[in-house]
Order: C-alpha cells, then structure tokens, then sequence
C-alpha cells in the first residue's frame, strides 16, 4: 500500500483503464475453464464486480494519494465476500486473482506496445496484491464468523443431550430395571424380559455415544481440568470393569484383571478412567463371543502401564495409527460407532503425560498399551490435542 501511495504511473493507469473489457473477457474464459464451477450465474455476478476492481486498480495507479488506494481495497472486499456467498474455497479466489493478474499485464504490455518497465511491472503487482489479501481477508472473516456460529451451535446441541436428553435416559433406565424386578416370576413373560434387555443395551449404547461426543467438545475447547490424586490401580480397572458387567455378560466375555494389588499411584482418577473405559468398551465391542479380555498391569518406581488385550479379528498394519483420529473407521466388522472412543483416549492420555499405542495380528487380536507417569505433578487446565 505505501508503495502505490508513494508513487504515480499515469500512463500505465490508462492502459489499464483501455483493457478492462478485454481483460475480462479472456479472464472469463480463463475462469471457466480453470473452476468448472464458475458457472453463468456466478460469471455473471463478477462481470458487475471485477471491473470495478480493476478500475480501482487504474485510480491507484494514477494517483499518489492514500484513498485511491484505500479505496481500491473496499472493492476487493465485495469480491472475497461474494465468493465466499457462492461457496467457492479460498484456493478458488486465488486463483482467480492469478488468472486476472497474468491477463492484465498480458493486455496493458500489448496495448502500450512495448515492454513494461521493472517499476511498472511492480506497481501492477502491488495493485493486485493488495486486491488478493483484501479479498482473502474478507473470504476468512465470513468462515471465521460461520465456523464460530457452527462451534456454538454444536455446543448448545452437546448441553442439551448433556442435561436434558441424559435426564430422560436415566428416568427410562430406572423404569427398565423396575419392570424387569416385577417381572422376573412370570415364566411367560420371558420374552418380554429378552425384549427389556435389548432396549437397555440400545440405551447402553446411546448414552455412550453421547458421552463421546460430550468428551470430545471439552477437549476441542481445550479446558480439561486435571486434579491429581491418590488411588489404587487394581481398585480402579475393577470398577471400570463393573460398570461394563451387562455387556461383559451378554456376550459370555471374560474381563480378567491382572494387576498387583499394592499399585499405589498419584494421578487423574477421571481421565485413566475416560482412557480405559474407551479401551475396554473398544475391545469389548469387537471381540467374540466367549472369548477373554486381559487387562494387565505393570508397575514401576516411576511409571505404570496397562494393557487392554483383546481376542477380536484385529487391526491392518497401515490403519494402527489412524484408528486414534476423530471420526476415522476403518473395518467395523458390522459394529456400531462414530470414531471417537480411541481419539477421546489418546487427548486423555496426552493430557497426562502418558502414551498410547496399539499393536495387532490380523485374525488374533489387539493390545492396546497405555504408560503413564507414576507420580504427576498438579496442573491447572490442560489444552488437550487437537
């Protein structure tokens, strides 16, 4: 801007002002054939925009006063903020603005009839640079403000199934298992007791779900507190285990714990316990039945590792790190999910200071391993991985 606010080049700004319409036609064309989806609408919208760009450019050119200048910039403002409207991306804007620059100096060099000089040449340039991050300031600000309104809208949804939704969920699991006490006599009611089951489990799976999603909002925030305390190992992976009892159950699997029972350890008892429920119910959910999960643990003056060991169909080489980003799936085996457990495990862990990584054979299993510090210092918030 200090440049063309410094300097004048009103022969060159003719030129510019004598090829507007030539320009735009070739740079239509140019257009058109470079983004497929700049159609005759969106052609047509710019026909009405782009040449007052250039005339703007043309003012610049001609004069040394700031507000040509300044006002150059407002028009490439409308640009950025119509083809952010039509939905191109940013990558289509520049591109635009590289087809228009190439086709300018083409057609001022051909008009002037001689070659442009070094000055000129930069001038030019610095008019369409400063058109192109005017433009790509306005395209960023209307995402921003459209990624901002989408966050928040999302997080309106997550408290509502965090308050409300969960509230109703936990009256109809109450009404399940009061139903299920007064029926259980009744021989001839057994299939409606199987039907009761089935509902629970659907209920199971949606309220874990929804805690995924709950989990993964605090974490994309970056405000999870960590609260360090005393606790047993062994007295926590048998609670965790507990709470996975109907599951366990339904489908004839042994959890088995194999850890000593004097693991005194100084750490996060909620997120260990985000990290091995999402292993667990991981492995839980893709192992056969009547097969055995084994969780054991080792303990060492400085550090502890658990390992969730499975006996399900395991996992590819190439996808045993992908299966720790949101939302990625590889093979389901007809299970049910989003893609967020394993991602939820890993901020949880690095929030920690710990490490998780899995190691698989196809067609014999999984172990997921998780090392920790023993002994972790207190923190304030922790900005989980993003």
């Amino acid at each position: 801007m200090d440049y063309l606010a410094s300097r004048s080049f009103p022969e060159l700004a003719a030129g510019v002002r004598a090829v507007i319409s030539t320009t735009m036609r070739r740079w239509e064309q140019a257009v058109r054939e470079t983004l497929p989806k700049s159609d005759h609408l969106t052609l047509t919208q710019l026909r009405d925009d782009m040449p007052e760009v250039l005339r703007g450019v043309a003012n610049a050119l001609e004069s040394n006063r700031r507000t040509a200048v300044e006002q150059l910039a407002e028009m490439a403002l409308a640009h950025g903020a119509v083809r952010y409207d039509q939905g191109f991306d940013l990558n289509e804007v520049l591109i635009e603005y590289g087809l228009l620059r190439a086709t300018l100096i083409e057609e001022v060099t051909s008009h002037m009839t001689r070659g442009l000089s070094a000055d000129e040449v930069l001038a030019i340039s610095a008019a369409m640079d400063l058109s192109v991050r005017r433009s790509v300031v306005r395209f960023v600000e209307h995402l921003s403000r459209q990624l901002q309104l989408a966050s928040e809208t999302q997080s309106k949804y997550l408290s509502f199934l965090s308050h409300d939704l969960r509230g109703g969920l936990n009256g109809v699991f109450l009404m399940i298992e009061v139903l299920k006490r007064e029926l259980a006599g009744e021989e001839r009611l057994r299939e409606t007791l199987e039907d009761l089951d089935v509902m629970r489990r659907s209920l199971l799976e949606t309220v874990a779900t929804m805690d995924r999603f709950l989990h993964a909002e605090r974490f994309r925030k970056g405000k999870v507190q960590i609260r360090p305390s005393s606790l047993n190992l062994r007295n926590l992976l048998t609670e965790i285990a507990a709470h996975f009892t109907y599951q366990s159950r339904d489908k004839n699997i042994e959890v088995r714990i194999e850890a000593p029972a004097d693991c005194e350890v100084f750490s996060d008892r909620a997120m260990l316990t985000l990290i091995f429920q999402n292993l667990l119910s991981n492995a839980l959910k893709y192992s056969g039945k009547g097969t055995t999960v084994t969780i054991p643990a080792d303990c060492e003056p400085d550090r502890f590792t658990v390992s969730v060991m499975d006996q399900g169909p395991g996992i590819a080489p190439e996808r045993l790190e992908s299966v720790f980003t949101a939302f990625s799936r590889g093979e389901t085996h007809g299970q049910p999910g989003v893609g967020l457990g394993l991602s939820i495990a890993r901020q949880a862990a690095n929030c920690l200071g710990a490490k998780l990584w899995v190691e698989s054979t196809v067609g014999k299993g999984s172990t997921f391993f998780v090392q920790v510090p023993r002994e972790m210092k207190k923190m304030g918030e922790s900005s989980a991985e993003r």
